[in-house]
């Protein structure tokens, strides 16, 4: 065991690099887990994220939670977290309110959001099917997720009239402001404030574990899709993930994987690798 561990943080970490367009990032959690007999169980959690090539901490959070399993086959749980979030600097582009003799839109320049903290709060309500077949656990997980947003505000920077393409920057005589490899001959910088919103998602995960005969690691592979319940159940996100969880003793687990996230939820819209370790005591 102590030689097939390292080998396996060493593939998912080789497994992890992105291509360069890709993003990547390290997810941290702890979680303590109370048992209230054979059926219910509470829980609560802290959760750290860093991102942008792990050089951003990008979010804080904290969760309880409660459980009941009436039979081997089926569970219920419910939950609420706290998050503290990250937002990165958004560009989006701008253009004149009337287009061209074409009906083009003409290009003005560009909308600038700085980076900024917001704080949400997440409920939850989950069902999990779980079917043994020989060594394998095959489980569906069904999530409904909501969040609301808390209101913020950040700055944003307003590029405005782009100098013509064929005139000389150094040619002119007024204020200039590069941004994007291109000039501009108006800049303002005002407040925009975030309104509050609320989102509903349902997500479902598949799930396979595979239990290794008289060996504390129990490998597993899943793959979750969340739709937009707001938007006709349009799919925005999708995760894959590979992992192992390590029983170090009755009451202390490990569980350590290879997260793939692909998705434009307004979370994240690119690509993202990630390694996740998260650390489980029940009592």
């Amino acid at each position: 065991m102590n030689i097939k561990l390292p080998l396996l943080l060493g593939a998912l970490v080789t497994a992890a690099l992105p291509a360069a367009a890709d993003d990547f990032g390290i997810w941290s959690e702890a979680t303590l887990q109370k048992s209230l007999g054979k059926k219910f169980s509470i829980d609560g959690g802290i959760e750290f994220r860093a991102e942008d090539k792990v050089s951003q901490p990008v979010r804080w959070a904290a969760s309880i939670g409660a459980g009941y399993k009436p039979c081997k086959y089926i569970s219920f749980g419910i939950g609420y977290v706290f998050i503290h979030d990250y937002n990165f600097t958004e560009t989006e582009t701008d253009y004149k309110k009337k287009p061209d003799a074409q009906g083009n839109p003409i290009f003005n320049g560009y909308n600038v959001d700085h980076a900024f903290w917001r704080n949400k709060h997440r409920a939850t309500f989950d069902i999990t099917g779980k079917a043994e077949a020989g060594r394998f656990t095959f489980s569906v997980r069904e999530r409904y997720q909501y969040t609301h947003y808390n209101k913020a505000y950040t700055l944003r920077d307003k590029y405005r009239d782009p100098l013509p393409g064929n005139m000389n920057p150094d040619n002119w005589t007024g204020d200039l402001y590069p941004f994007n490899g291109q000039h501009f001959t108006d800049f303002s910088c005002d407040k925009n404030d975030k309104k509050a919103k609320d989102k509903h998602y349902l997500r479902s995960r598949f799930q396979v574990e595979y239990n290794i005969n008289h060996c504390p690691l129990s490998p597993y592979v899943s793959y979750e899709f969340s739709n937009n319940l707001a938007d006709g159940m349009d799919l925005e996100k999708t995760r894959l993930q590979v992992g192992t969880e390590w029983k170090i003793t009755k009451k202390h687990r490990l569980d350590v994987a290879y997260i793939f996230e692909n998705g434009s939820d307004g979370e994240h819209n690119d690509n993202l690798h990630v390694i996740s370790v998260g650390y489980k005591f029940k009592f």
